[in-house]
């Protein structure tokens, strides 16, 4: 029996799920509306538990080969003051995988790399088709033609149109006051540590990359003066003057390689991540703050729908593996949620006094026992995939 999924997003996430369906013995085909390869984003972290993913798809060791591994990590005052500084060596001690960096546009090579050719199919927007009952086909639109399949995942993003129709009620996106620049420059000559520096409602991480390139982040909380000027000027009236290497970064950034995000996201969780044959993954499902590696979740969203699919031949089977899918994803993803919305609250304070109280709870963390600043870390790593058993990477190429 040939079991097929249509699969909506050609992301990190669609990609990703189409490389572990096939691996479960799907067929698969992704529609991408873009004309090639998504590549925004620039650079992107990998945390072990993103890296268990990839090497339970198939995928870790060429990755592996395209990252580097990050050996120290802190927090700067604009000033280059250390706040607190650590070596990143305990990550691997404890979770058995470092922390890697690589752009976004290698990984997602590397996940359409290990498809069968033709899988991925650009300049195609595929879209939701009401009044579907899950006990017939899943449908989506394609132009005027609609497809049929066992499943649709809809992985389409923050903005996701299967989450709109499957959840007409839901209040959507709300905007949470911030907004974030991206970019990828040359590294040569720059003395570079992987960190974050934080001001007063600014933070700006810095992320070395492979090939002497290295990606930044600049994030702005968008309160008083700020909010009624504006940020058409980019991120270097606002960060221009911080400690090396942040001015440099600053003029070696290209308008073509700058991505610009108003930061979003749900106003509350689903209360479910599928309806009939239709699933949601990735930022289509729990879409939220950039502070807890949301690239990550969306592998193991690809994992666990596989592995839960493995085995279903039926209705009954495809609707208790989307269902224990929805559990497992929805109960860990919601809790993580929370985590980055607070994580970024307390990181992005503004006012001098919460300012003080942040630098100085920080500093003193820096000196608190190891098993102290490990439980957050826990809370967002320490995933490991279901039972080995179920991919086969001969089903994928």
């Amino acid at each position: 029996m040939t079991r097929t999924a249509h699969i909506v997003g050609g992301g990190i996430a669609g990609l990703a799920t189409a490389v572990a369906l096939a691996g479960a013995g799907w067929s698969v085909r992704v529609f991408e509306r873009s004309p090639g390869l998504r590549t925004t984003g620039g650079g992107i972290g990998l945390t072990p538990n993103g890296m268990r993913a990839l090497d339970a798809i198939g995928v870790g060791d060429a990755v592996r080969a395209r990252s580097v591994v990050q050996r120290e990590g802190g927090v700067r005052a604009p000033s280059g003051r250390w706040i607190a500084r650590s070596g990143l060596r305990f990550v691997e001690e404890r979770y058995g995988e470092p922390i890697r960096a690589l752009l976004r546009l290698d990984l997602v090579d590397l996940l359409n790399a290990a498809l069968p050719a033709g899988t991925v199919h650009y300049d195609e927007a595929a879209l939701p088709v009401a009044a579907q009952d899950g006990r017939s086909s899943a449908l989506v639109r394609l132009g005027g033609e609609v497809l049929e399949s066992d499943v649709v995942v809809a992985a389409d993003g923050i903005r996701s149109a299967f989450r709109s129709a499957m959840h007409p009620g839901h209040p959507g996106l709300r905007d949470t006051g911030s907004v974030s620049w991206r970019c990828v420059v040359p590294a040569g000559g720059l003395a570079l540590s992987a960190a974050e520096t934080w001001g007063a409602g600014l933070r700006l991480s810095i992320l070395p990359l492979p090939g002497d390139r290295v990606h930044f982040s600049a994030l702005a909380k968008l309160t008083g003066p700020r909010r009624r000027t504006g940020t058409g000027g980019g991120p270097e009236p606002l960060f221009g003057r911080w400690h090396d290497p942040v001015p440099q970064l600053m003029r070696r950034m290209s308008a073509q390689e700058l991505y610009f995000d108003r930061i979003e996201e749900l106003v509350r969780p689903l209360d479910r991540f599928f309806a009939g044959r239709v699933v949601l993954v990735g930022d289509a499902a729990h879409a939220m703050t950039p502070n807890v590696g949301s690239a990550n979740l969306a592998l193991e969203d690809a994992v666990e729908l596989a592995h839960a699919l493995a085995d279903a031949r039926s209705w009954p089977a495809l609707r208790s593996g989307l269902a224990a899918y929805d559990a497992s994803r929805r109960s860990r993803t919601s809790r993580l949620s929370v985590l980055s919305r607070w994580m970024g609250r307390f990181a992005e304070s503004s006012s001098p006094v919460a300012v003080a109280a942040r630098d100085g709870g920080t500093w003193l963390g820096g000196f608190l026992p190891e098993a102290v600043s490990r439980r957050s870390m826990d809370t967002m790593v320490e995933w490991s995939p279901p039972r080995p058993g179920w991919f086969h990477a001969s089903e994928v190429r």
